[in-house]
């Protein structure tokens, strides 16, 4: 007999403030269908938004808090069990789960200040059984604010190039900085971002030969004129901070005098104005020892020495306020969900429960107690899921 003889429609489910999710079609066939799509949707968020990391644990949540979730949900036949959840998220299209992310994102906080966006990707280790198998997510970070606009996915990071001009079409960053890593410097990402009204600040390695071998010859010559002062196209700064048992001195130096580059590289640039060279010198206490690295950046920006220094260090935020949350806030490289979509979009819902306790100015809490207050507490759990009755 099947589960579902009066043959009811299991394909909505979505309570208030979850609007922008009713778009997702439910990719479940047949009729043996005997939980809605969108109830296991908002259980899935609610569990991660409260620290759960895996299908076995939000179906745990669920048992716990059943009685809450009645009140927005009508479980018409319980709580689903973890293969349900398995079968839905790796059925489930990852790309349009990601895009209704955006635009949920977009309800809770429509004026984003005009920031730097930092583009940049991590590979999810647990994803797949060797490293050609496992998924790598190419995330826009918004530095400023401290959450994750976008993303996309790719099998491996050399794929980023293509996929940040798709990442950059799901956003509206008239006005912001955009800034990659030296794998996504390419004329036509440059192109795209200055089409969009955006800025961009670009990494600059070997990977583009010619003119990164012009930096360094210039900045060789511009140190040594800035040192004498017998140069004013040359902006200079200075910054030296000790912590973790290491004293690190930064300069920086941005020249926007580009005329000495080659006319035929400097055209494939759209709109580049400066360069810039950041050399880091650290001591470390303990060692004894002093280790040294000058890297190079092109922007379209027209700023000083000191703006450069703030957006180089606001871009290598996604590292630790992203990346690394979610490793130690839901263990995401050891997660071992594999099966088809759903490592991917269990990956959209780790920065999506990570968006939304990210966004809560309410209290003054870490991200793991606000977990553990929204585990225990009813009103702000409905607060941070913006549901209101």
């Amino acid at each position: 007999m099947p589960r579902n003889p009066n043959k009811n429609d299991y394909s909505g489910g979505l309570p208030n403030g979850f609007e922008r999710f009713i778009v997702i079609e439910d990719p479940r066939l047949g009729g043996n269908k005997k939980h809605y799509f969108g109830e296991i949707l908002f259980i899935a968020v609610s569990a991660l938004v409260c620290g759960v990391q895996s299908f076995s644990g939000i179906v745990e949540f669920a048992h716990v808090h059943e009685r809450w979730l009645k009140k927005w949900i009508k479980l018409p036949n319980g709580i689903p069990v973890k293969q349900t959840l398995i079968n839905l998220f790796s059925l489930m299209d990852p790309q349009q789960f990601s895009k209704c992310v955006v635009e949920h994102i977009r309800d809770l906080h429509p004026e984003l200040a005009k920031q730097l966006i930092a583009i940049d990707g991590k590979t999810i280790r647990g994803s797949g059984k060797s490293s050609s198998e496992q998924e790598h997510c190419l995330s826009a970070w918004a530095a400023d604010t401290g959450v994750t606009l976008a993303v996309e996915f790719v099998q491996k990071k050399s794929n980023e190039i293509p996929a940040i001009p798709l990442l950059l079409e799901q956003l509206e960053i008239k006005g912001h900085v955009i800034s990659v890593d030296a794998m996504g410097t390419q004329t036509a990402i440059a192109k795209k971002v200055k089409d969009k009204g955006a800025d961009y600040l670009m990494a600059l390695k070997r990977n583009q030969g010619t003119l990164h071998n012009e930096a360094i010859d210039q900045f060789h010559f511009a140190t040594t004129q800035v040192a004498q002062e017998k140069s004013k196209a040359w902006s200079l700064c200075e910054q030296t901070e000790k912590a973790n048992g290491r004293v690190c001195t930064r300069r920086v130096a941005v020249t926007n005098e580009l005329d000495w580059m080659s006319r035929s590289v400097r055209k494939k640039w759209n709109g580049l104005q400066c360069l810039i060279m950041i050399e880091s010198e650290t001591y470390c206490l303990s060692s004894m020892k002093t280790s040294k690295q000058k890297r190079f950046y092109i922007s379209s920006l027209d700023g000083c020495a000191e703006t450069f220094q703030s957006l180089v260090r606001q871009h290598w935020s996604i590292e630790n306020g992203c990346h690394w949350v979610l490793d130690t806030l839901y263990r995401e490289d050891h997660s071992q969900v594999r099966v088809k979509n759903a490592a991917r979009n269990f990956a959209v819902l780790r920065r999506l429960a990570q968006n939304i306790l990210k966004l809560d100015k309410t209290i003054n809490k870490s991200l793991p107690m606000k977990q553990m207050k929204a585990m225990a507490d009813d009103d702000y759990r409905n607060h941070l899921l913006s549901l209101a009755g």
